[in-house]
């Protein structure tokens, strides 16, 4: 898919209805779900053979399991007979077996067994009622699903994304938190939430103690991304073109990591938080910021050496070229690190043009062995603090909203800078180029 410029995205009104309109779902579910690679789960919840999980999105439902050959499969979730969903949720299984009339399925999809089989005779092939196969790949240790059956290589569609983001060697985090929430505005609304930086001086204006928030974000393809390249002020001193500053950088930066374990539970790593603590003690007063963060880095991965994490090597211009925030087109996001990652994945909550499941999660790396194992924990109270955190809580109280205003008639349509929001302008470019072609 070609590029197009930042300026030509940004003179483009956005249609507000693509984010109401039932038409615009019923687009979606028949020309973009059905076309391009997306996110179904991670590779860690499919260790053995028989592991499966369920990957609902718009009207369809995937069956994603790894065969007896040891082989990533995916299949439609339905059954050959008279439609019924095979699965729900995870699990482990032998087979797939329908609960309504006993049809059996094995891990390759070849259908086992017909009830009554002899009722029909030689019509019936056991061939022509196998499970439908979809296109199935895995990067990141993220393992994608395709139903185009003519769809281009996973490589391809992420270019050039994956490249830029290998460094960060993500496939070797594993999950430390996972949570999701039904919330009531389109998915396109709660995606915008994440996809730039400029809200962060507004909707979270307590993190600027710590850093400034002017962010410049680039069209990647069919992805976008965003950064500070141009940013003056080093984290822990504060947004100084606000007006913030901070006198003792080592006490700052500890204050920040206490803060954000408890006010998000993402973005920071065991042995970060740990380091921040030590700062104030043992780096001398007077330290420069930019050392400070150095000092940071060298305790943590001493750390985590130590536990038998190895970090990757990565450049400062691998670094300044991935910036902080990817969109993944069509529906995810992803905050990288050397050491953690926190994603997003916003998903249609069937039907219903007002309402999307957002999930957030945390990537982390740990010791062989001794990774967790989290349950995707629904909570779809938008105030409940103690289990979201201030952060995310801020986030959810402008969705809503949003989906709402959207919909007067005094709203002609989003306006968007032209430096902060190209990659959401990026989303939408991209986003008609599927759903406006039949």
């Amino acid at each position: 898919m070609e590029n197009t410029s930042p300026s030509e995205i940004i003179r483009r009104p956005i249609a507000k209805e693509v984010n109401y309109d039932p038409e615009y779902l019923r687009l979606e579910n028949e020309r973009l779900w059905t076309r391009v690679w997306q996110f179904a789960c991670r590779e860690e919840e499919l260790k053995k053979p028989g592991d499966f999980v369920t990957y609902d999105i718009g009207e369809d439902s995937f069956i994603v399991t790894r065969a007896l050959s040891g082989e990533l499969k995916a299949y439609y979730n339905v059954c050959q007979h008279r439609g019924r969903r095979l699965t729900e949720g995870c699990g482990h299984t032998a087979s797939f077996r329908c609960p309504f009339h006993g049809w059996q399925w094995n891990l390759a999809g070849k259908n086992t067994h017909v009830s009554d089989a002899v009722d029909w005779g030689d019509s019936l092939p056991r061939e022509t009622i196998a499970l439908k196969a979809v296109n199935v790949d895995i990067w990141g240790g993220f393992v994608f699903i395709n139903p185009d059956p003519d769809c281009e290589p996973l490589m391809d569609f992420l270019a050039p994304a994956a490249k830029i983001l290998a460094p960060f060697q993500i496939e070797t985090m594993r999950y430390g938190w996972r949570k999701q929430i039904v919330i009531g505005c389109n998915w396109k609304v709660g995606l915008g939430a994440f996809n730039e930086g400029y809200h962060v001086r507004i909707t979270h204006s307590q993190t600027l103690r710590w850093s400034d928030n002017c962010s410049a974000a680039q069209a990647m393809g069919r992805h976008g991304m965003f950064g500070y390249p141009e940013m003056q002020d080093i984290f822990g001193t504060g947004s100084k073109r606000l007006g913030f500053t901070t006198d003792d950088t080592r006490q700052a930066i500890a204050d920040f990591y206490v803060y954000i374990k408890k006010a998000l539970g993402a973005g920071i790593s065991e042995s970060l938080c740990n380091a921040s603590q030590r700062l104030p003690t043992e780096v001398p007063a007077g330290t420069s910021p930019m050392d400070t963060l150095i000092e940071l880095a060298r305790m943590a991965r001493e750390e985590d050496e130590a536990r038998g994490i190895p970090w990757p090597n990565i450049s400062r211009e691998e670094y300044a070229a991935a910036g902080i925030d990817w969109h993944i087109f069509p529906n995810m996001i992803l905050l990288q690190s050397q050491t953690n990652c926190q994603g997003y994945r916003i998903r249609p909550n069937g039907g219903n043009p007002d309402s999307c499941i957002i999930e957030v999660f945390h990537l982390e790396r740990y010791p062989e062995g001794d990774e967790p194992c989290p349950k995707n924990i629904r909570n779809d109270d938008a105030e409940d603090e103690e289990f979201w955190g201030e952060v995310m809580l801020q986030d959810f109280r402008q969705l809503v909203q949003t989906q709402r205003g959207t919909k007067s008639r005094g709203f002609e349509g989003a306006k968007l800078n032209p430096r902060q929001e190209v990659a959401v302008a990026n989303f939408y470019d991209c986003y008609h180029k599927y759903i406006d072609q039949p």
